[in-house]
């Protein structure tokens, strides 16, 4: 890309960021009300109909040709169009949709959902009158025992609606709710599903499809929650096994939004600000998703500017949008390019992650010598306080350092900084003991006690 054309595309950023900064687009969150409330009345008023009448009926011609042209309408106003429901409300991407309380549409469409294990349905196009019927019938044809969502999915693939997605249930969080029956069996499940969520992005963006940041969103919710936990790292580096066989990608993708919400929190940011960084940080290598006609994706030189292009596609602007496709040019970016917030805090998570990741022959470095590197750039590379704020949290020997303790035993880094006097003291996990055994059960190793003393940093290898 010229750099005319860069310029160029720098400079149409900005004009959008400020309109973006005059507030949310009531006039299109309005259209997406009506739009979303005709959908609801109609999808209901269908599935009902199936009660009596086939849906090759003509009974279904009028309702089925104002729903086609609801659903067409609501793709030209936001791409991907995503259906959730949730304790009796709808939403249209994330906008509710307000209707009347003696309508019992949103309570039946989740109720008629529900059946199926379903929380909402997600299109990627627009559909003809054929693919409505079809979905409608799908809709309110049985449940299958065992697997009724995986038998939904199935089923609308095989009737002709592949660019439909069927989601599972939601819950709304309650205000104020901050614990967790089951937080670290949760957390594994949000790291198991994590790679499946950003593989979908992926391809859907490779696809030339409009991108759909809800799913993600959701997953960085849950992130964010755990975040507000200050031992939420020692939890993820514990649960992290979770992902299993997950890609490479995935798991950056993943490590690169937590490192950026730890140091999104130690800043201060809001919990929404939390979520938008999140995001963000998610979408970091989109550019990565597009490739070049002989099917390569582009050098690392381009790829900012690539996920800007990807990014850009989602119809309309706001803040959110904005600010991933900001972070997805500048997230390599110097401080004398004046980057943006987020940008410089991906940086950091970035490379911290390249540094560290477990590569085939093993890390580059320790989590322990990256800060070393990465602070000689303090300044220059990286905002500097956005640094300090990162080290002030994680320590001199982040979670996932190896060490070998003074007595022979190694141990693998388990705690960020607990207190202000375990700043070089965190807690481990034994790996082997002294005398070259691996210990049957988890053994703690807390190097703030007496005599538990850390003799040097080892180099991770697979």
């Amino acid at each position: 890309m010229s750099t005319d054309a860069l310029q160029q595309g720098q400079e149409q950023l900005a004009a959008a960021l400020n309109q973006a900064r005059v507030g949310d687009d009531r006039q299109l969150g309005q259209k997406v009300r009506e739009l979303g409330e005709q959908f609801v009345r109609l999808m209901v008023g269908l599935v009902r109909l199936c009660g009596f009448h086939a849906p090759e009926n003509h009974a279904f011609d009028e309702p089925t040709h104002q729903l086609v042209n609801a659903l067409l309408k609501l793709d030209k106003l936001v791409g991907q169009v995503t259906i959730v429901c949730v304790e009796g409300q709808v939403y249209v991407n994330d906008i509710r949709v307000r209707m009347d309380d003696r309508t019992s549409g949103p309570a039946a469409l989740e109720a008629e959902l529900a059946r199926h294990s379903c929380g909402g349905l997600s299109f990627n196009r627009s559909l003809d009158a054929e693919q409505v019927r079809a979905l409608v019938s799908c809709i309110a044809g049985p449940a299958e025992a065992s697997r009724p969502l995986a038998h939904f999915t199935e089923s609308l693939r095989a009737c002709g609606c592949p660019e439909v997605g069927a989601m599972g249930r939601f819950r709304l969080r309650l205000t104020g709710e901050t614990e967790r029956s089951s937080g670290q069996k949760e957390l594994h499940r949000t790291l198991s599903r994590a790679n499946g969520v950003v593989a979908d992005a992926w391809n859907n963006l490779g696809a030339n499809r409009t991108p759909n940041p809800l799913p993600i969103r959701r997953l960085v919710n849950e992130f964010v929650d755990a975040s507000a936990d200050r031992d939420s790292m020692e939890k993820e580096e514990q649960a992290e096994a979770a992902m299993g066989s997950s890609g490479e990608f995935a798991r950056h993708c993943v490590r690169v939004t937590t490192y950026s919400l730890l140091i999104g929190r130690e800043l201060g940011l809001s919990q929404s600000s939390l979520a938008d960084l999140g995001v963000a940080a998610m979408y970091h290598d989109a550019g990565y998703a597009m490739h070049d006609e002989d099917g390569f994706a582009p050098p690392f030189s381009h790829h900012g500017t690539a996920g800007v292009k990807l990014l850009g596609r989602q119809r309309g602007f706001h803040q959110a949008k904005i600010k991933r496709m900001l972070v997805a040019l500048q997230h390599h970016w110097d401080l004398d390019r004046r980057p943006c917030l987020y940008a410089r805090i991906v940086h950091i998570a970035d490379d911290f992650e390249n540094y560290t990741r477990l590569r085939p022959n093993g890390a580059l470095t320790s989590p322990a010598e990256a800060l070393v590197r990465m602070a000689s750039a303090s300044g220059t590379a990286y905002d500097p306080q956005l640094f300090q704020l990162f080290v002030n949290r994680v320590g001199s020997f982040p979670p996932g350092t190896l060490l070998r303790l003074r007595d022979g035993r190694v141990v693998l880094s388990m705690s960020g900084v607990r207190g202000p006097t375990s700043f070089a003291a965190p807690m481990c996990r034994v790996l082997r003991n002294a005398d070259g055994t691996v210990p049957t059960e988890d053994t703690p190793a807390d190097t703030a006690e007496p005599g538990v003393q850390i003799a040097e940093v080892l180099l991770q290898k697979r």
